[in-house]
């Protein structure tokens, strides 16, 4: 899904009483399904489950496709997600539309790979219940609740519906992946700003920097978001100390300004590799890292995600809220909201290769890596020149 959120979460305090919803028709409607609806026992109907819908369908009304309620225990299983090591099918996707979810990126040797499912494949089904037009709050409950239990997807790829079982498994996500390519080019590719990634991160850097490498590639294409606090820690690396990273304001106008806490240690030429798939955090650091000019951009129009989410911790055990709540601003002071980041050298991928997983492109075919290389070739040249 595409998001960035914050790491800090909040708790409801005291509202006016103004703005207090009446609650008592909820109960009532409780009430009158409890002691007149004819299946009421039949179904294994019960309080918890009438609160859950109930509290589902509210936040599902905001009209906010990034807004979710979550249980205790999916907030719990959420946080275990993002780390990196969960029980799972190993599949990310974005908010339904007419269709239903479109795969935004499939793991390796995850159960959902194994079934077949692909990045760009549209997930129509789940368990037989449409996901077209439906929240993502309400997809995760089509997944079955015994994860001992296989799920049934069915997707849709050039107009052909598939159904395919996926039994969940133990899944650990690499969420940085690095290389050092012909020419002393270090590759670095960053699937999402999740879990270790600062760290795994700096690893790379270091290994690349022990190898004399000059010339860097941050490959941030279909990186669909992540956490605030992490994709943070990867721009201190490279955006100096004290300046600004990132504003984020709330509706009623309050800012808060991230400044760099790094000492920009990395020492090498940048270009970062972007498409429309790349959202939220990692159009963060591609607008930090385009408005100070410490990186050529290169690819295709991002996608446009300026705003913030942020989770609240509903009381006496009663699960987490997660909505919009701010805007985010690039340090020159733009919100890229429904517009994006256009790269400086803007390219396409092959119209064969556009529904490739970034991970097996074959990098001589890969266009937009390509032009990526050349740049550090137009940099050597004018440096040399410069010199003469």
């Amino acid at each position: 899904m595409l998001v960035l959120v914050f790491a800090m979460v909040y708790t409801m305090g005291q509202r006016n009483e103004t703005d207090t919803l009446d609650t008592k028709a909820l109960q009532e409607m409780a009430d009158t399904i409890q002691h007149q609806y004819y299946f009421y026992d039949d179904k294994e109907i019960d309080n918890e489950k009438l609160k859950d819908a109930a509290m589902r369908g509210m936040i599902s009304k905001l009209d906010d496709p990034y807004a979710q309620y979550y249980t205790e225990e999916e907030y719990q299983q959420l946080l275990s997600d993002n780390a990196g090591d969960y029980v799972g099918i190993g599949i990310s996707i974005q908010a339904p539309d007419e269709t239903g979810a479109l795969v935004l990126s499939v793991y390796s040797g995850a159960p959902a790979e194994l079934a077949g499912i692909q990045k760009g494949d549209i997930i129509t089904k789940i368990n037989g219940k449409a996901t077209a037009g439906k929240s993502l709050s309400e997809v995760v409950t089509y997944f079955s609740e015994d994860e001992a239990v296989p799920d049934e997807l069915t997707y849709l790829r050039d107009g052909v519906e598939t159904t395919v079982s996926v039994q969940r498994a133990e899944i650990h996500i690499q969420r940085v992946t690095s290389a050092v390519l012909s020419g002393n080019i270090g590759y670095l590719r960053i699937s999402e700003f999740n879990g270790s990634v600062a760290t795994d991160f700096q690893n790379a850097i270091d290994s690349f920097e022990s190898q004399g490498v000059k010339n860097l590639i941050i490959d941030l294409r279909d990186n669909p978001g992540g956490g605030l606090n992490e994709v943070l820690n990867v721009a201190y690396t490279m955006i100096p100390k004290n300046e600004v990273i990132v504003s984020i304001r709330s509706k009623s106008g309050d800012e808060d300004v991230y400044k760099s806490k790094g000492d920009a240690q990395i020492d090498m030429r940048i270009v970062v590799l972007v498409n429309g798939n790349s959202a939220s955090a990692s159009e963060l650091l591609t607008g930090a890292l385009k408005d100070y000019k410490l990186a050529t951009i290169v690819g295709t129009q991002t996608y446009g995600k300026g705003i913030v989410q942020s989770y609240f911790h509903l009381s006496n055990g009663n699960g987490w809220a997660k909505m919009t709540t701010d805007a985010y601003y690039t340090p020159s002071g733009v919100c890229i909201q429904g517009v994006g980041i256009t790269p400086d050298i803007v390219i396409d991928l092959p119209q064969e290769l556009k529904d490739t997983s970034i991970e097996t492109l074959d990098p001589a075919k890969d266009t937009q890596l390509q032009a990526a290389i050349a740049v550090f070739s137009q940099q050597a040249k004018a440096a040399e020149s410069a010199r003469r």
